[in-house]
């Protein structure tokens, strides 16, 4: 088996998986108010679950990701590698995350991760062709990376601060969903997928996701109000990163700039929680 740097990093959507993985250390640190070496092994599970799944996602689509543009040039719908090096690779590095993940939370970590492969690669994967509703599973899955930082860290997850974190990162996995929806949905029909777009139309579409924008920009809010804000600095950045992404989710309408938004909000997620974490390190 051979397979270079790059083409590796593409297999595992490297920069998703990582940004996936900040979340984690975000929610650590919120719930240990420092950092430690505890976070080591719940990090490394994470980000070799992410890797893997991804990994085994591109397996289980190469077919369909060599009909659309966006996709045709990813390793194994190129050809640039077989789909069983692909399928060698993801279950390799899931294995690794069960293995690693072990020696942090024993058999709720073990537990979390099968849920995390079921739901996103035999179920999530399975209905983005027969429903428009597949986004839903892929919100939830985003809450798992947040939960697993939180475990580590000692905390409950009945905790209303935790509550608040996962319902952010639920909230905004549905518009983070949809606009790649409404940016690539041409592709996605000719690729045999029943989308959203097909359901609702653009313009309601469009509606729709403006309002779950707003929606996590509201979650967000709710977020900062149970970490309170020592530092002027860090209050100032958070609301000069409120404007910036309000400005952006009011031009959708007007622009329909929708990769424009797609990165404005997830800039919004990252750094508010960024912050926040830099907020309770001080």
């Amino acid at each position: 088996m051979s397979i270079n740097l790059k083409d590796f990093l593409i297999l595992t959507k490297f920069t998703l998986s990582f940004a996936v993985t900040l979340s984690a250390v975000f929610s650590f640190i919120l719930i240990k108010q420092r950092l430690s070496l505890d976070i080591i092994y719940p990090l490394l599970g994470v980000l070799l679950l992410a890797l893997g799944v991804s990994a085994l996602n591109q397996y289980q689509e190469y077919i369909d990701d060599a009909k659309m543009t966006r996709t045709k040039n990813r390793p194994i719908a190129s050809g640039k590698i077989s789909p069983n090096e692909g399928l060698a690779i993801s279950l390799g590095l899931i294995l690794l995350s069960y293995i690693i993940i072990y020696f942090s939370l024993n058999y709720t970590g073990i537990i979390i991760f099968t849920i995390v492969v079921v739901l996103y690669n035999f179920v999530y994967t399975k209905t983005k062709k027969t429903t428009v509703y597949a986004a839903v599973y892929g919100a939830v899955l985003g809450v798992i990376p947040p939960l697993i930082g939180w475990l580590a860290g000692g905390g409950d997850i009945t905790d209303i601060r935790f509550l608040a974190i996962a319902l952010f990162y639920l909230v905004w996995q549905i518009p983070h969903f949809w606009l790649l929806i409404l940016k690539y949905h041409k592709q996605y029909e000719n690729a045999g997928f029943n989308t959203v777009a097909n359901t609702f139309g653009i313009h309601r579409l469009e509606r729709i996701t403006f309002i779950w924008l707003l929606l996590t920009i509201i979650c967000g809010l709710f977020t900062i109000a149970l970490f309170p804000i020592k530092s002027n600095i860090i209050f100032l950045l958070i609301i000069l990163l409120i404007i910036y992404t309000l400005y952006s989710v009011f031009l959708l309408r007007k622009q329909h700039n929708y990769l424009k938004v797609f990165i404005a909000i997830n800039i919004y997620i990252t750094f508010l929680m960024l912050l926040l974490s830099i907020n309770i390190l001080l």
